[in-house]
């Protein structure tokens, strides 16, 4: 009979031994992926639990005793840690409010402990704004191709589609300072992108040249010093758009030949440069490149003093093959593609070097 009682007892022991042996939580860690924070909690068994999120703080409420080994140590994030044993519940109180926590579990398996992860967002990040400017429009055609193609219609369509294709990366606001065929004066591009707060600005253009064999993208960043006589003749050209709003053309060909930059921020010029090295990096391998590809010139749409901006001459309309290239659906593609891979890792490389 005694024997009887003693095994009873022990079966009554092993099924309630879940709730007499504590967990233990051994180790409170932290880490973070760019803007993602992370808390580990590190337990010296698997457990199940619940959770309830609010805005500055969580609650984990587990299905079994709780302990801690050591003290649990708190980051800038944390005001207080509390653990109620009676009640089985960890709260976590943060200092701000978080964003989309995220709280799983891994369980032990080969590691030597079981986990439970907590991410979240300590702000949520201001989308960085993209302004891509299709240059020309209206009244203003632009250049005009060897099959009769007019600049201001190949770069509407590349705006477009960049605006496109940049929005479904998800990362980027975007503004065109045209969506359709209108006029627009340079400096009412330059005050759009101002106004929007962009933090960069991309002007797009396909060129022409007398020398019907000049082919290639080219890139161009502002400078009071054109980098070449062509560089300089080009911005000459571009610039004499914002007098096309004017009656007479002639008598302010030498305002506009003498048409320099304002003081400018060396920051942004450097940033500027910065932008165009990315964008060489990615066209370079399935683009024909001009040479010097990189060029300065006054460019007065390029003018903004605290904007990153680039102009990007995709081709040229004078030359056969640019001509035909400019049309082609997949050659914008490519364009497109590349421009945006070129700003995802300049931002990538901005916020790595805390620039």
């Amino acid at each position: 009979m005694k024997v009887s009682i003693k095994f009873v007892l022990y079966i009554i022991f092993l099924l309630c031994s879940n709730e007499l042996i504590s967990a233990e939580i051994v180790d409170f860690r932290f880490g973070s992926n760019a803007e993602i924070k992370r808390i580990v909690l590190d337990l010296n068994e698997d457990v199940t639990f619940s959770n309830k999120k609010f805005k500055k703080k969580i609650e984990i409420k587990f299905d079994k005793n709780i302990s801690i080994k050591n003290p649990l140590k708190k980051n800038n994030h944390l005001a207080s840690i509390k653990l109620d044993e009676n009640l089985k519940i960890l709260t976590l109180n943060f200092k701000k409010v978080i964003h989309n926590p995220n709280i799983y579990f891994l369980k032990k398996k080969k590691n030597k402990h079981s986990r439970i992860v907590i991410d979240y967002l300590n702000k949520i990040e201001k989308k960085k704004v993209i302004v891509i400017d299709p240059g020309h429009g209206g009244k203003d055609s632009g250049a005009v191709g060897v099959r009769k193609q007019l600049e201001k219609n190949i770069t509407l369509a590349v705006g477009r589609l960049l605006k496109k294709k940049i929005i479904a990366n998800g990362k980027f606001d975007v503004v065109l300072t045209r969506n359709k065929d209108i006029y627009l004066k340079l400096r009412q591009r330059t005050r759009i992108a101002k106004k929007s707060n962009a933090d960069i600005f991309i002007s797009l253009h396909a060129d022409y040249n007398k020398n019907k064999r000049t082919r290639g993208i080219s890139l161009y960043t502002l400078s009071e010093n054109a980098s070449d006589k062509e560089a300089a003749a080009l911005a000459r050209r571009e610039n004499k758009s914002d007098f096309l709003g004017n009656v007479d053309l002639s008598d302010e060909s030498s305002e506009v030949t003498n048409i320099l930059i304002d003081l400018t921020k060396r920051e942004t010029l450097n940033q500027s440069s910065h932008l165009v090295n990315f964008l060489i990096k990615e066209f370079k391998n399935d683009m024909n490149l001009l040479q010097r590809t990189h060029r300065f010139a006054g460019f007065a749409v390029l003018k903004s003093l605290d904007i990153p901006s680039v102009l990007i001459e995709m081709g040229y309309l004078s030359n056969k093959n640019d001509s035909k290239l400019l049309t082609d659906k997949n050659y914008h593609n490519k364009i497109c593609d590349d421009i945006l891979n070129a700003i995802v890792k300049y931002f990538n490389w901005k916020e790595k070097n805390s620039i």
